[in-house]
This record gives C-alpha cells, structure tokens and sequence, in this order.
C-alpha cells in the first residue's frame, strides 16, 4: 500500500511539470527571439564579407539613433529629408529613394567616403519611414518618378544612372540604349559623350531632371 502511495505521488508532482514544458513562450519571449543579435564593431562575424558588416554596422547604429528627422519635399516617403543630431545639432540631407544601397543620399562626410551606398541617417531614415507594413513595402519596390532622370548610384563606384518616365518618349529611350546598359548605367564608352546625352534628352522631355 505504501508503495502504491508513493507511485500516485510520484505521478502528482511530475504531471505538472510535463504540462510546463509543453507552454507555448510568453509573446515577449517570442519578440525577443526575433531581435537580431547585436553585432560587434571590432570583429567581423564568420561567412560575412567586410562590405555587408559595414553596411550592418551602420543599420544597426541608425536605428538606435534619436536623431530628429523633417521631411522637406513633396512626397511621405520618398523625398527629401532633413537628419539633426540633437546632442550637437549637425543637420544632413537625406534623399531616400528606396533600400538598395546606393541608390539613396546623404550629405554627410562618411557618406561621401565610406563606398557602401548608406550611412547612419540613411538607415536611421529608413527605420523611421518603415514601421508599417505598407510603407515597407513601397520602399522595397523603390521610387517611381513620375519624371525621366538622371542620378548618380554611390558604391565602390558611383555610376550615372537613367530612369526614364513609364511614358516617357520613344525617341528619348531609344537614345538613352546608346549612352546606357540594361540596367541603366552609363557605358563607359559613353562617358566622354555625356553632355549630348543631357542636352539631347533635355530638348526630348523637357521634365528630364539630373541629380548630382
């Protein structure tokens, strides 16, 4: 009798704790475990190339960032931003035209410097403008000028870069193929005729815009 006393006492105190492990994590567990792991910014982590730690290094430092930010152009997203630091009050402009790198711009020093096509304000920027689902995901399709234009995409190389208008002109985008790859990116072979391009399609699309 004692023994069996002992066996149902046993089942008493195991069965709860079986029921404990099969609990589903607290949502704030859950919310933590999707939380990238903070990265180092003196060691590069393995299977990473210099250039994306570089670029995630400055996405990480941005979103941590409580710069203050002012649009100053015409469109919610995509447009021209003022970026202030408010411990020392340095403002930049930003232009954000979508989340590729390169194709966004900031006045800043690190900028013109780093290669990498982003800086703290731009991600900064993009953190902020990001926090719905819609805007996202309009940013993950990127500007869609409702003008031809002209931009320079920064990286390891900047390159000059056409986008033409959805109902741009024929003769515009058959001049363009012969200044411009399939991507939009100026032929190197193109580079010294460059000054016809922009006077040709000027006359062309008069709305042609050219960013520097």
């Amino acid at each position: 009798m004692a023994s069996a006393a002992m066996t149902d006492l046993s089942v008493a105190i195991t069965e709860p704790r079986d029921r404990t492990q099969q609990r589903r994590p607290p949502a704030a567990a859950a919310r933590r475990a999707l939380v990238p792991k903070k990265l180092s910014r003196l060691h590069r982590p393995e299977g990473m190339s210099l250039e994306a730690w570089q670029r995630a290094l400055r996405r990480q430092f941005g979103r941590e960032q409580r710069f203050l930010l002012k649009n100053t152009g015409g469109h919610p997203l995509f447009s021209e931003f003022e970026v202030t630091n408010p411990q020392n009050w340095n403002t930049y402009r930003v232009v954000i035209r979508g989340t590729e790198p390169g194709n966004n711009f900031c006045s800043c020093p690190d900028f013109a410097t780093n290669t990498l096509g982003t800086c703290k304000h731009i991600e900064f920027t993009l953190a902020r403008l990001g926090r719905t689902r819609a805007n996202r995901q309009a940013l993950a399709r990127g500007f869609e000028p409702p003008f031809s234009e002209v931009y320079l995409h920064y990286g390891a190389q900047r390159q000059a870069r056409f986008r033409p208008r959805a109902d741009a002109p024929a003769e515009l985008t058959r001049l363009a193929a012969r200044y411009f790859d399939g991507g939009g990116t100026l032929l190197a072979e193109a580079f010294a005729q460059f000054e016809i391009f922009l006077s040709t399609a000027a006359r062309l699309d008069p709305d042609l815009r050219c960013y520097e």
